[in-house]
C-alpha cells in the first residue's frame, strides 16, 4: 500500500526588493553589516550589530545633536602628500596645536544582553554560530536576526531577535528577544543591560558614566558628555515571559523620557510595533516612491529612501542632517554641503515642512558663519565646510578646506531660493532667508579680486569641489554660483518688504550696487569652441595619463575625483544647451575615478538630464549598490546619504522629466527603455501631485485635499491647471 503523500507546509518567498539579508557572522564583516543593517529615526540611531555585543562588534548608538570635543587622535593626521592636506599646517611642530575636533559620542548600547544556557554564559566568540542571519524589511524599517548556536557542552539554540527605533516616538527603541531550546532542556536566563564599554573610533571613550541603577525589570544609566557639558539618559524597561517553549524578552528603551519605556512597556512590543509600522506607511505614503527597473537596483533605490527618511530629525532646528546620517562615525557626523546642496530638494519636494527646519538651522547658525568669514579676512558670512550644532568651522585643522571650498555660502543661498519659490511660506524669506541671502552675497563680494587688465572680477586661490585640484583659480562652477548669490541678493535687496532686513544688517544702496556691479563682471569660464567648459583656469594644460592616480598623487592631471564642472547643469541648465551638456559629459566621464560617493549618481543624473538615457541606466544601477555591495569600500563608516538624494533626483528630475518651477510645473520625461514605469509624489505650494510614468503615457493626479490649482506643462506644451482630485492624462 502506497503511503499519502503529505502536504507541503507552504514557504513564502523572499522579497528581493523590500528585504536585504546577510548569512554570516564573519567578524571581518562587521564593521559593513552594523551599516547596512542600522536603523534610526533622525533623532535615535543604532547600528545594526548583535546583542550579545561579541569583541568584534561594532556597535553605535547615537542621539543627534550631541556634539562634543573630541581628541584629534579620532582621525590621524593626513600625509602631507594629501591632496586636502595644507602644506604650512601638516608640519610636524603644529601637530601639538591640533588638540580637539568635534563629533557625536557613540553612547552606551541599549539593546545589549547577557545569555546564559545551563549556566554557561554564552560568548560568541566562544561558542559554534551553526548560522546567522540578519534579514531588514526596508518597507517597515524593521531588523530582525536568526541566530544559530551550538555551545561548549553541545547543545543546539535558536536566537530569535528583533528591533525598531520608533518612527512614531523620536524617543523610543524596542527590541524582542527570543530563545528556543533545539533538543535540550537546559535552564535559559536573560539579561537586558546597557553596554557601557562602547567607544568611538580607536577606542576613544566620550562619556563617562554618573548614574548606572540595575533592578529587575529596569535598567537606568545615565552619562555626561563634556564640552559642551550634556547628559544623555537611558532607561531599559523589560519583562520575561515562556511561549511555545522559548524564553521571551520584551525591552523599550526611552531616552531623556523617564516615563516613554514604562509606558511603551506596559502598553506592549506588539502595541509599539503597531505604532511605528503605521508612521512608516504614512511617511512612505507622502513620498510614494518606485520604479519599475532590475530588482537589484529597486532594492537599493527603496534601502535610500528608507535611510532618506530615517536621517531627518523632525521638528527640531536645531540640527541638520549630518552626511552620514545617524548610522556610523564617518566625517565625525558632520554637516557639509551635501545636505544644502543635494539632500534638500529631496526633503523640499517630499517633506516642505521639515525641510524648512533645515534652513532655520543655517539662520540659527548664521552669526557663526559671520564669524567665520571675518577669520579668515571677509565680511558677510562664510557657512563653514564641517560644522555641528556650534556653526564653527570644525574641518580638521591641518586640511586646506576650509578657506578654500568656497560654494557652500551660495549653496545655502540657492536651496532659500528653491524654497521660496517651491512652498506657499511667504514669510519665510522676510524673516529668515534674505538675511543669509545678503549676507552670503556680501562674503563673495569681499572674497573677489578685481583683475583690471581684463575688467572682470574673479574668484582666485580656491578648492574645486572635484577636490583632486585644491590651489586653483576661477573653478566655473564655484565663480557661477557666486555669480548668482550676488545678482540673487541684488534683485531681493529691491524688494521693499525687505526693507526691515536691509535695516537690520545695514546693507546700504552702495553696497547693494556692488553686488550687482559684481555679478556682472564675475568671471565664469565659458564651454569652447567644442562646447566643453575647463573646470578652472589651466585644466586643459594637465597630464592626461591618469593611471595610477591615488589622492596623494593626482594635482598634475586631468582626474577629477567626482565631476563639478557638470555641476553647472543642475541650477543653471537653461544657460546650457543639451549638446553641450551632452559633450561635457563625455569628456569628463573620461576624466571621473569615482573616488567620491556623489561621483557616480552625479553621472548618472547629469546622464539623464542630458538625454543620455544609454550612458545614465549603468551609473544609476551601480549608485543603487553604494552600501549593499560596498563599492567604495568604506560603508563601514556609514551610508552614503547624499548618494540617494541624486539616485531620487535621477529618477524625478532625470528621468521623470520633472522641472519645477515657482510658477508650473515642467515635465519631460524621458523613461528608459528597459523600465516598465515609475512613479514618484512630490509637494508644490501646499500641494501633493501623484505622478506616474509608463511607455506610452504620463498621468498626473492632484491630491484632492490641494488648496489650488497645479498648473502643469508637459513637453512644453499648453499648460494646463489640476484641479484637487483631477486627473490628466498626457501621452
Amino acid at each position: 500500500m502506497k503511503d499519502t503523500p503529505q502536504p507541503t507546509a507552504e514557504i513564502a518567498p523572499r522579497d528581493l526588493i523590500t528585504q536585504i539579508w546577510t548569512e554570516t557572522a564573519s567578524p571581518a564583516l562587521e564593521g559593513r553589516l552594523a551599516t547596512q543593517y542600522a536603523l534610526a529615526n533622525g533623532y535615535l540611531g543604532l547600528r545594526g550589530t548583535h546583542e550579545e555585543m561579541p569583541g568584534w562588534a561594532s556597535p553605535g548608538f547615537y542621539v543627534a545633536g550631541t556634539y562634543c570635543a573630541a581628541p584629534a587622535a579620532l582621525i590621524p593626521i593626513h600625509s602631507p602628500d594629501h591632496i586636502l592636506t595644507h602644506p604650512e599646517r601638516v608640519k610636524p611642530e603644529h601637530h601639538a596645536e591640533y588638540t580637539e575636533l568635534t563629533t557625536m559620542p557613540n553612547l552606551p548600547n541599549p539593546v545589549a544582553v547577557r545569555l546564559t544556557i545551563g549556566g554557561e554564559v554564552i560568548e560568541l566568540e566562544k561558542i559554534a554560530i551553526l548560522s546567522c542571519e540578519r534579514l531588514l524589511l526596508t518597507e517597515e524599517a524593521r531588523l530582525s536576526r536568526r541566530l544559530t548556536i551550538r555551545d561548549g557542552a553541545g547543545r543546539r539554540t535558536v536566537i530569535d531577535s528583533e528591533r525598531f527605533v520608533s518612527w512614531a516616538n523620536p524617543n523610543l527603541l524596542c527590541f524582542r528577544y527570543r530563545v528556543t531550546p533545539d533538543g535540550h532542556d537546559a535552564p535559559i536566563t536573560v539579561t537586558p543591560f546597557i553596554d557601557a564599554r562602547v567607544t568611538n573610533a580607536r577606542g576613544i571613550r566620550l562619556y563617562s558614566v554618573v548614574e548606572d541603577e540595575q533592578a529587575p525589570g529596569c535598567n537606568r544609566m545615565q552619562v555626561e558628555i563634556a564640552k559642551p557639558s550634556q547628559q544623555v539618559t537611558i532607561i531599559q524597561a523589560y519583562r520575561t515571559y515562556t511561549d511555545s517553549g522559548a524564553l521571551v524578552v520584551e525591552v523599550a528603551i526611552g531616552v531623556n523620557d523617564a516615563e516613554i519605556a514604562h509606558s511603551a512597556l506596559a502598553e506592549g512590543y506588539d502595541a509599539q510595533m503597531a505604532a511605528h509600522l503605521q508612521a512608516v506607511r504614512e511617511a512612505y505614503a507622502r513620498d510614494h516612491f518606485d520604479i519599475g527597473a532590475d530588482a537589484l537596483s529597486r532594492q537599493g533605490l527603496l534601502f535610500g529612501r528608507m535611510h532618506l527618511e530615517m536621517a531627518l530629525c523632525r521638528d527640531n532646528p536645531d540640527v541638520s542632517v549630518p552626511i552620514k546620517g545617524l548610522t556610523g562615525e564617518g566625517y565625525r557626523f558632520m554637516v557639509f554641503w551635501d545636505t544644502d546642496f543635494h539632500l534638500f530638494p529631496y526633503y523640499l519636494l517630499t517633506n516642505p515642512e521639515q525641510a524648512r527646519n533645515l534652513l532655520l538651522y543655517r539662520h540659527r547658525l548664521l552669526d557663526a558663519a559671520r564669524r567665520n568669514a571675518r577669520n579668515w579676512g571677509y565680511r558677510g558670512a562664510q557657512v563653514p565646510w564641517e560644522t555641528g550644532t556650534s556653526g564653527e568651522e570644525e574641518t580638521a585643522p591641518w586640511l586646506n578646506l576650509q578657506e578654500r571650498e568656497l560654494h557652500m555660502s551660495a549653496d545655502t543661498a540657492y536651496a532659500i531660493k528653491l524654497y521660496d519659490d517651491l512652498t506657499a511660506d511667504e514669510d519665510f524669506l522676510l524673516n529668515y532667508g534674505a538675511e543669509i541671502v545678503f549676507e552670503t552675497a556680501r562674503f563673495y563680494a569681499s572674497r573677489v579680486t578685481k583683475n583690471d587688465a581684463q575688467q572682470r572680477h574673479e574668484l582666485r586661490d580656491i578648492g574645486c569641489p572635484d577636490q583632486y585640484h585644491t590651489f586653483a583659480d576661477n573653478d566655473a562652477f564655484i565663480s557661477r554660483m557666486a555669480k548668482w548669490n550676488l545678482a540673487y541678493a541684488a534683485e531681493l535687496a529691491a524688494d521693499e518688504r525687505l526693507h526691515a532686513v536691509r535695516k537690520k544688517i545695514r546693507l546700504m544702496d552702495g553696497e547693494v550696487e556692488q553686488f550687482a556691479e559684481i555679478a556682472e563682471t564675475l568671471y565664469v569660464i565659458a564651454p569652447n569652441a567644442d562646447g566643453i567648459i575647463e573646470e578652472f583656469d589651466g585644466f586643459f594644460q594637465l597630464s592626461t595619463d591618469l593611471r595610477g592616480i591615488s589622492e596623494q598623487f593626482c594635482s598634475h592631471t586631468q582626474a577629477v575625483k567626482q565631476p563639478d564642472a557638470l555641476l553647472l547643469f543642475l541650477p543653471f541648465a537653461d544657460e546650457y544647451h543639451a549638446e553641450i551638456q551632452r559633450a561635457n559629459w563625455h569628456y569628463y566621464a573620461a576624466r571621473t575615478l569615482h573616488g567620491s560617493s556623489l561621483s557616480l549618481p552625479g553621472m548618472a543624473l547629469a546622464a539623464a538630464n542630458a538625454g543620455l538615457l544609454d550612458e545614465a541606466l549603468p551609473y544609476f544601477q551601480r549608485s543603487a549598490r553604494m552600501d549593499l555591495d560596498d563599492l567604495n569600500l568604506n560603508t563601514n563608516l556609514g551610508v552614503h546619504l547624499a548618494g540617494y538624494a541624486v539616485l531620487w533626483e535621477t529618477v524625478v528630475f532625470g528621468f521623470g522629466g520633472l522641472t519645477p518651477h515657482r510658477d508650473r510645473l515642467d515635465f519631460t520625461p524621458r523613461l528608459p527603455e528597459s523600465w516598465s514605469g515609475l512613479c514618484y509624489t512630490i509637494h508644490w505650494h501646499d500641494c501633493r501631485l501623484q505622478v506616474e510614468l509608463s511607455p506610452d503615457r504620463l498621468t498626473l493626479t492632484a491630491d484632492g485635499g490641494n488648496p489650488v490649482e497645479v498648473p502643469v506643462c508637459v513637453r512644453g506644451g499648453e499648460t494646463v491647471m489640476l484641479a484637487a482630485g483631477k486627473t490628466e492624462q498626457f501621452s
